[in-house]
């Protein structure tokens, strides 16, 4: 075993052994270099499993409607937390149709981290608070959706047009593939290959980014102190970044809270208002009803904040979790 394990690393060295022979790049383009490529191999294999499942219940409209029926928020934030966008926009879809609660789409928004999770790993000291980040979302989902079901008394009626959403997810989503192709077994490796394409470009520029930024700062202490660490304030802004429906924003959340530049109580802001393409999708398909729309995402950035100000003055809870996961 032990050989085995002393072959892999040979093998995963391999990589960051001839990035760095290309001495004519800049130190701080090499080390990002290498972070982005090191990661690819595991991004590949966890986006080919959610390529399945995802694939399996756009194969079973019905069985997604069904569960989205019987559990409603519960089925929303459990779903979500697996790190990809699709689910949001397929929420999305779903709900320009009529079919569920303004309330469970809430759910599937807020319990979505998009790709942020996965590149936690980066840094195994800051890992461990992928398990904090879930639970908190998850509550926050549940009671921001239940809540505004109450409050508005906004119920829905399940139409199980099926036809008019299989239009609907034909359209161009994620990395610009289309859920046509999903009878055509080799697509089914060619997506996640695209997907893992596109998170390294994103991981690479974004940590280029930050190294180049950091340099010119003198050190990551500098750079945070300057982008307000340790205020609420940057809770609040990366909650108004997180808005923004783009799958790199994500990304740059995570990243940034690897580097050390924006505190927990930030990323949780941030990732509570990221729906990846989700809120995109919705703004689309719901262009008759802006009103609902600009509700909608009024309401997810307030949740944002609050939930992220809520975690900045009571971090002990945040410890208390890790210790009981360690």
């Amino acid at each position: 075993m032990e050989q085995i394990l002393h072959n892999i690393q040979e093998v995963l060295g391999v990589p960051a052994f001839l990035i760095n022979q290309c001495t004519f790049l800049p130190g701080y383009i090499r080390e990002a270099l290498i972070s982005s490529v090191n990661f690819i191999p595991w991004l590949y294999i966890l986006y080919y499993g959610i390529e399945l499942l995802e694939r399996y219940f756009l194969t079973h409209i019905q069985l997604f409607i069904k569960l989205i029926k019987r559990l409603g928020p519960l089925f929303g934030v459990a779903i979500s937390v697996i790190p990809e966008c699709g689910y949001q926009v397929m929420a999305s879809t779903f709900y320009s149709r009529k079919m569920f609660t303004r309330g469970t789409l809430l759910a599937f928004y807020i319990s979505c981290s998009d790709d942020a999770l996965p590149l936690l790993f980066m840094d195994f000291s800051k890992a461990l608070v992928i398990i904090p980040i879930i639970i908190i979302k998850i509550i926050a989902g549940l009671v921001v959706a239940y809540t505004v079901d109450l409050v508005f008394l906004f119920k829905r009626q399940i139409t199980e047009d099926v036809n008019a959403i299989n239009v609907d997810l034909n359209e161009p989503a994620c990395c610009h593939h289309r859920i046509c192709t999903m009878d055509n077994v080799p697509y089914w490796w060619m997506h996640p290959l695209t997907h893992t394409f596109n998170m390294f470009m994103f991981t690479f520029l974004c940590l280029a980014f930050f190294n180049c930024v950091i340099l010119g700062f003198g050190s990551v202490e500098n750079l945070a102190s300057f982008l307000l660490i340790d205020s609420p304030y940057q809770v609040i802004a990366a909650a108004a970044l997180g808005i923004i429906p783009n799958c790199v924003v994500s990304v740059f959340l995570a990243l940034a809270y690897v580097k050390g530049i924006i505190s927990f109580p930030s990323l949780i802001a941030g990732l509570t208002t990221v729906t990846g393409l989700g809120l995109s999708a919705l703004l689309k398909r719901n262009k008759n009803n802006s009103n609902d729309n600009t509700l909608i995402t009024i309401i997810l950035l307030i949740s944002g904040i609050l939930t992220g100000l809520f975690v900045y003055y009571n971090m002990q809870i945040v410890e208390m979790i890790q210790e009981y996961f360690k």
